[in-house]
């Protein structure tokens, strides 16, 4: 698979996944951090792109504002429950926690039975984790499966050693269409890096779109384009960067 382009900040609009592209896994999702230097190329993309970058997470997005601060950004988080269509904006929660009450009582049976599995609830998606213990992650999908039974009108998504449900109706993908719809993103070229299979449907939405689409990682996917690892992120960004500026000197 080839190589990706450099971003063209006259053109292009920037989207980034954040776990897997921009920082590393961690047994602690809590403990992760942007590399030294990131955050100053993301602030200049940012601007370099006229305002057309996003982050679009399976987080929450007051977790993405600590990570990334004290940068103000555009962002979709949960999967695109929650979206901010501008920095400093209100977000907007499409769902409450109520709606997945019945769920959570359905997993703690399971989860008080199997305490390594750990269970975060971001309100509007219920995530088990089994970073800590890989081998478990048959038995997570098994009690999620389980909690959510026959009803209609959820979507379980399968993550690295997570297994994630909230209400059906968004996924990524739905949630970069809605940004490409409206100012600063409508009219750019979208650019899309995420390396989880949640990430495919973004792929999928910037692929069909003409846009540029970047797998990190290994694994199948519907990408054009391939980088190995969160480093090969970085120096993708970077570079952009470099060159972007050169743009704006000449």
């Amino acid at each position: 698979m080839a190589i990706p382009p450099l971003l063209d900040p006259g053109a292009d609009a920037l989207f980034l996944d954040f776990d897997g592209t921009l920082v590393g896994f961690a047994d602690d999702p809590a403990a992760v951090r942007l590399e030294p230097g990131v955050l100053d190329v993301l602030t200049a993309l940012q601007r370099h792109v006229s305002g057309a970058f996003a982050i679009v997470s399976g987080r929450r997005i007051d977790d993405l504002d600590r990570f990334l601060a004290p940068l103000a950004f555009a962002a979709a988080g949960v999967h695109g429950l929650e979206q901010r269509p501008e920095p400093g904006g209100d977000v907007r929660r499409l769902t409450g926690p109520q709606a997945l009450d019945r769920l959570r009582s359905a997993l703690w049976p399971g989860l008080v039975a199997s305490p390594l599995l750990e269970l975060e609830d971001k309100g509007t998606a219920l995530v088990l984790h089994s970073r800590r213990h890989p081998e478990l992650g048959p038995l997570a999908e098994d009690l999620m499966r389980q909690a959510v039974g026959d009803e209609d009108g959820f979507v379980v998504l399968h993550g690295k050693n997570v297994v994630e449900v909230h209400l059906a109706g968004m996924d990524k993908g739905r949630a970069v269409d809605i940004f490409c719809q409206n100012a600063p993103f409508a009219g750019r070229r979208p650019v899309y890096i995420g390396d989880d299979a949640t990430d495919e449907f973004a792929l999928r939405v910037v692929r069909k779109a003409g846009g540029v689409s970047i797998k990190v990682g290994l694994g199948d996917t519907d990408a054009q384009f391939r980088l190995g690892d969160v480093p090969d992120v970085h120096r993708w960004l970077s570079e952009s960067n470099r060159v972007a500026g050169q743009g704006r000197a000449r």
